[in-house]
């Protein structure tokens, strides 16, 4: 019997079958090895030693089990990580049913995945192939998406904005984990030679931020001001929230006589 040629990989049939649950995993307690606790065992591995230790022999080993055994249900260290990253997110939050409060609820939206972030820092690290085809990761485009539409945005627009939205909390998100892996600038007993040749150089600016530790201790970046950017940006291009600017140069012109007063 030969295999259906349109039929998805195992490891995505999965995902849509058993949606990733925590009642699936349960159920998968005590059976054989399977796909769900490979990919479980992949997001462990990861939340311990990051996404760069993940591989499918490290897994087997984790598990018990040999290297072919771990093949037989998954076929690549990609496959295992586009299957941890659905898993990771999750079902998205429940957003607000108010349309005129879209904004409050893409402000939901981005904090939850700002959280994501936070919860599986190795996430930041998880290559991006095109569209998502785990139920979550689409369930997670489809809130954010529904909300866009409540501004009153076209689908191109909507696309848009959401990835805007998107790689701006993600940015944030790899900053914080970068400054949260370095240590203070002012302590650093290079910082008055840095300061000195910044002085020298006319970098009033980047002075400042040096001296002020604007860039220490979690400061330097800030998720709701880009958010607050992002919105504001949204709603001049929204009728829902005052109006899509109008283009000048398509308004009628007012017909003048020769002195230019208005006929």
């Amino acid at each position: 019997m030969h295999a259906n040629p349109d039929a998805p990989p195992k490891w995505v049939r999965w995902l849509w079958e058993v949606d990733a649950s925590e009642a699936a995993e349960k159920q998968e307690e005590g059976k054989g090895l399977g796909v769900g606790k490979i990919v479980r065992a992949g997001i462990a591995l990861a939340d311990d030693e990051g996404l760069e230790s993940v591989s499918v022999r490290k897994l087997a080993q984790r598990l018990g089990v040999s290297t072919m055994a771990a093949y037989r249900h998954i076929s690549s260290r990609d496959e295992v990580i586009a299957a941890m990253v659905d898993v990771a997110f999750g079902p998205p939050p429940v957003l607000s049913d108010q349309p005129e409060d879209w904004a409050g609820g893409l402000r939901c939206w981005a904090l939850a995945v700002h959280a994501r972030y936070d919860a599986h820092p190795w996430l930041l690290d998880a290559p991006v192939h095109g569209m998502p085809t785990g139920p979550h990761r689409l369930r997670w485009m489809e809130a954010v998406l529904q909300i866009l539409a409540c501004a009153e945005l076209d689908l191109q627009e909507q696309l848009n904005a959401a990835l805007l939205i998107d790689g701006h909390v993600r940015t944030v998100a790899a900053l914080k984990r970068s400054l949260a892996a370095t240590h203070d600038t002012r302590h650093d007993p290079t910082a008055n030679w840095l300061l000195t040749r910044l002085e020298a150089n006319g970098l009033t600016s980047m002075t400042q931020v040096l001296k002020a530790g604007a860039l220490d201790d979690e400061q330097g970046y800030e998720l709701d001001y880009g958010l607050d950017q992002i919105i504001a940006g949204i709603k001049v291009n929204s009728t829902s929230g005052g109006g899509r600017p109008v283009d000048q140069g398509n308004l009628p012109k007012e017909k003048t006589d020769s002195t230019g007063t208005p006929k």
